[in-house]
């Protein structure tokens, strides 16, 4: 089911430009009449009458940057494991003034727009799986573990716990970031938005992909949550890349990550694609 990869067929796990267009962009929220998209990568083949597992990915850039664009290539790649695979923007602290509670927001309206529009996106509401790089790590974490911040104008009968969670290089005590301490600009405790705070027992299935050499996120603080989570009954797979850096600029590394997240997705998923 996986592609061969190479050097000119790996997915970019950030900024490079993509070759790849989604099949579809779609409103999921409107903020003070500023629409936020998602951008839909389907299978080959795809009929909405399906209904297959969907794969929501939300972008690095330290909650101060990216776009969705920066998802098309993994987005595209996740998408011939035969899933639905949507690469959502959100909204940025670098930009009107918002900081990374609105952002957190955003993800979790992600999550529920995605159940609540599943026939027509031809998804599983059932099985909805979310995952990220760096910031957009965070922000999958976060709607999983982290309670409130709920936009009100969601459809509350939709939960935003996924189904399963994956995370590459991800700030998961966020309480501890300088950078994203600044950003919150006083508005919220960063304790209320870290994921190490708020482990608890039943929590989603969760990957986390850490290199030892990352010069931003704490290859020990990563080791900490994970520990964490699993004393508390979780299912916590940590996967260790030896010598990589935060934006896994080797291409060993990158294809090592990109096999590590197919391998959990499949797992995950293996029994409603079959």
């Amino acid at each position: 089911m996986n592609e061969k990869m190479d050097e000119t067929t790996m997915p970019a796990m950030g900024p490079s430009p993509s070759k790849h267009r989604p099949d579809n962009i779609k409103a999921y929220k409107n903020v003070k009449g500023r629409e936020l998209t998602a951008h839909i990568f389907s299978p080959s083949g795809f009929s909405k009458s399906e209904s297959i597992p969907g794969y929501l990915f939300f972008h690095p850039g330290g909650w101060t940057m990216g776009e969705p664009e920066w998802g098309y290539d993994i987005c595209r790649h996740l998408s011939k494991l035969g899933v639905v695979a949507i690469s959502f923007e959100y909204r940025l602290s670098s930009i009107g003034g918002y900081c990374p509670a609105d952002a957190v927001s955003d993800a979790k309206s992600a999550v529920r727009w995605t159940k609540e529009h599943s026939v027509e996106l031809g998804i599983d509401s059932n099985m909805v799986l979310a995952g990220g790089i760096s910031a957009g790590g965070h922000l999958a974490a976060c709607t999983a573990m982290v309670p409130g911040f709920d936009d009100p104008d969601d459809n509350m009968n939709y939960s935003t716990m996924p189904q399963a969670v994956v995370l590459h290089t991800t700030p998961v005590n966020t309480a501890t970031d300088n950078h994203f301490i600044e950003l919150l600009q006083g508005r919220v405790k960063p304790e209320d938005l870290s994921p190490f705070h708020h482990v608890k027992g039943g929590m989603p299935p969760m990957c986390i992909i850490q290199g030892t050499a990352d010069e931003i996120v704490s290859y020990d603080s990563v080791k900490e949550f994970s520990r964490k989570m699993q004393e508390a009954g979780n299912q916590c797979e940590l996967h260790t890349i030896e010598g990589a850096d935060h934006f896994s600029i080797h291409v060993t590394d990158q294809a090592k990550a990109i096999r590590l997240i197919d391998e959990f997705v499949l797992s995950v998923i293996g029994d409603v694609v079959d």
